[in-house]
């Protein structure tokens, strides 16, 4: 009996030293530690939820929702459809947590080995000590080319947030620390990765920028201070009035065409653009309510889609993922791939497409009146802002118009 009794006691403390050890609930210190640059750590917060356990990937001031969260055992699995990506990590002996994240690239999958440890701490455990205070605007010279950028900054003792804004899109929500004189910023979002490290002296910023394909060396920029740097985040062009045509299907087998009937004396808006594209998803969460908001008013829109490699059944099965996360109401097609050749296809003369996204305004009488280049995310703050009222400016004044 007392065998038993002992037998039952061991079992149930075995129990509870399993259920303990597959608590993943918490906030976790994720890091890429093979990442280009050097660790590229984020906050990544678990927490139990009415359908099932949740996340959240931390990126100072973002708290981005986890899309599918899977719990099994001692394993968490984080997926992003929409991206086309995951993250799994598994409990180790002494706590810790880890696996790899497999992200979408132009070149093919990428896997980046993946550790965590309990915590929110970005770079650095415990206090550092700032050499200076970074918060304002700053002019940025970017790459081997010296592309000239913005950059945002706000620092709170030594916690460091912000982002880059360049003529290509902005970096979205960069999160990090000043060290003494050291400046790291980082930001991972279900795929793109971020890895910004500089060295502050006066007035002056040096480092390089580290993505998960770039070279050793990364990308070179130097900023300088300047309380009214800006740019123009978004360029806007006035083409000659060309009149597109496609016949392109959608992951449902629709096939949709600028000569159907429900574009017929509309006004059209066709946003260019990709899964792979973190600028995308950003401008689809403004887009998604505005064409459902102006609709009435004789608005329609179609997302016309250029997703990396050749397998159409993927790519449709992604688009369908990025149409369903940010509920569109709009038609989102498959264009090709993200290429001269492809885009020219589809867009004849305004291709081709070198920026992403890159929106066209067509109106009711069927001729493009504009392109818009690029996209400001919330990120950016002013930019943002300034961004979405000129979308907005531009389509009022085309739905003014008559056909």
């Amino acid at each position: 009996m007392m065998m038993k009794h002992l037998s039952t006691l061991f079992a149930a403390s075995l129990l509870a030293t399993t259920a303990a050890a597959a608590d993943l609930n918490g906030q976790w210190r994720v890091s890429f530690d093979g990442h280009p640059g050097g660790p590229l750590p984020f906050t990544l917060e678990v927490k139990p939820g009415k359908t099932g356990p949740q996340a959240w990937i931390i990126n100072q001031p973002e708290r981005l929702k986890v899309e599918q969260v899977t719990v099994t055992g001692d394993s968490i699995t984080l997926v992003f459809p929409s991206y086309n990506s995951r993250l799994e990590l598994s409990a180790a002996a002494d706590g810790s947590l880890s696996g790899a994240a497999t992200v979408l690239r132009s070149t093919g999958t990428v896997t980046l080995p993946a550790r965590a440890v309990r915590g929110g701490w970005r770079f650095t455990p415990g206090a550092v000590k700032p050499a200076g205070n970074v918060t304002g605007r700053w002019n940025l010279s970017y790459g081997d080319n010296k592309v000239k950028g913005l950059l945002i900054l706000k620092q709170m003792g030594s916690q460091v947030s912000g982002t880059v804004q360049l003529p290509t899109g902005d970096m979205r929500y960069l999160s990090g620390e000043l060290n003494g004189t050291v400046l790291k910023l980082s930001t991972f979002d279900g795929s793109f990765t971020n890895l910004w490290t500089g060295t502050l002296a006066g007035d002056t910023l040096k480092g390089a920028q580290f993505a998960a394909t770039s070279r050793a060396t990364g990308n070179p920029f130097e900023a300088k201070k300047e309380k009214l740097a800006t740019m123009e985040a978004v360029a806007v062009e006035k083409p000659g009035g060309d009149r597109l045509s496609f016949r392109l299907p959608t992951p449902d087998g629709q096939m949709i065409s600028l000569a159907d009937a429900r574009y017929k004396g509309k006004v059209v808006v066709i946003s260019i653009g990709g899964a792979w594209c973190p600028n995308c998803h950003d401008e689809a969460q403004y887009l998604g309510p505005y064409a459902a908001r102006r609709q009435k008013e004789g608005l329609e829109m179609i997302g016309l889609q250029f997703e990396y490699g050749a397998d159409e059944a993927r790519a449709m099965r992604q688009i369908s993922s990025f149409k369903s996360r940010y509920k569109l109401i709009y038609p989102m097609v498959y264009a090709g791939q993200p290429n001269a050749d492809d885009t020219k296809k589809v867009l004849g003369n305004l291709a081709p497409v070198k920026v992403w996204p890159t929106t066209i305004f067509i109106g009711r009488d069927g001729r493009v009146k504009e392109v818009h280049v690029g996209w400001a995310g919330p990120a950016t703050g002013a930019l943002n802002v300034k961004a979405k009222k000129e979308f907005d400016e531009t389509v009022s004044r085309l739905l003014r118009e008559r056909a």
